[in-house]
């Protein structure tokens, strides 16, 4: 009974409906004050709900009836009375991960108000989200309780949501990250490359998230354990000697008495006065102008020239 009260420490998610149900069955009537005023609202909206669902007792006629009255809180109803429901799991766990009313609608095909009564009646948790104690022990109590399996994907969905957000919840539940759609056949093979690492990716954190921790599993827990932090260390040391390796590199190209150009600044065109002079330039002087710097007496270098032949007389 406690936990469906608006202030409960262990409020149900579905409190709003649970307290529908109490008034129908003769409980104290809903009120401002201790439901809230959109608690207030939402209650009495569901009691009628629930009352004409049940004096319809599932003749068509009257089902149609009920639609007409109130058919937003009807397909919410309809959702979330299926236990064992992946859209009622998706639209949960899309909540948890901070996604509008209207998101999620385009994501089952419904109108955003059939989530609003969702997540009004059947799984009030957005004024929850940022405590972390509630959402776990309270909205996702089973996953702490039993353990993770990957067939419980409704607490695994809301898990991911929880931590990962919006992007990580639609490969989860699509069972598919993004890959880039081939363009040609031959973009087909890198296709199946990228989808197969990516999977492998999804299964291998699935498999940290679910596996059993006991006698069988424990030694090689360890072990995994110690060769990934071996991994990381040596990832860390490669990273390292290649920021070092950087470092060094950069601070010898600045001490180097010349500069370093760019592909434009050493276009072989600007050689071509000196290769037809009568000079040529020293070794510094040429590596200096090839690489973009200046050299002194470039027009005097450039304007020597070969004397005229002189033509030998006729014998």
């Amino acid at each position: 009974m406690l936990n469906a009260f608006k202030n409960s420490p262990r409020r149900a998610p579905n409190w709003r409906w649970l307290r529908a149900v109490q008034i129908d069955g003769g409980g104290k009537r809903a009120s401002r004050t201790v439901d809230g005023p959109d608690g207030f609202a939402w209650i009495r909206r569901a009691v009628r709900l629930k009352r004409r669902f049940e004096q319809a007792n599932n003749r068509p006629d009257a089902i149609y009836a009920l639609l007409e009255r109130d058919s937003d809180l009807f397909w919410a109803h309809s959702m979330w009375s299926e236990d064992k429901a992946p859209t009622r799991w998706g639209i949960e766990a899309r909540i948890i991960a901070g996604e509008t009313d209207e998101e999620i609608a385009e994501r089952v095909g419904v109108s955003p108000a059939v989530i609003s009564a969702y997540a009004n009646v059947f799984f009030d948790i957005r004024d929850k989200v940022d405590h972390t104690d509630y959402m776990v022990n309270v909205v996702m109590a089973d996953a702490v309780i039993r353990g993770l399996q990957e067939r419980h994907y409704d607490l695994l969905w809301k898990l991911l949501g929880y931590h990962g957000g919006s992007h990580v919840l639609n490969a989860v539940i699509n069972k598919f990250t993004a890959t880039k759609r081939p363009d040609t056949p031959d973009e087909v093979s890198g296709f199946f490359q990228d989808f197969a690492i990516n999977t492998m990716k999804y299964k291998a954190a699935l498999a940290t998230l679910t596996v059993q921790i006991n006698t069988h599993t424990q030694l090689a827990l360890i072990d995994s354990f110690v060769k990934y932090v071996e991994i990381e260390r040596t990832t860390e040391s490669a990273s390292k000697a290649h920021g070092t390796i950087v470092e060094n590199i950069g601070a010898m190209l600045a001490a180097l008495p010349f500069k370093v150009a760019t592909k434009l600044d050493s276009e072989a065109i600007k050689m071509l006065p000196f290769d037809d002079g009568a000079a040529e330039l020293r070794n510094d002087e040429l590596m200096t102008y090839a690489t973009g710097g200046a050299i002194k007496n470039k027009a005097e270098i450039q304007a020597l020239h070969f004397p005229e032949p002189i033509n030998a007389s006729p014998k």
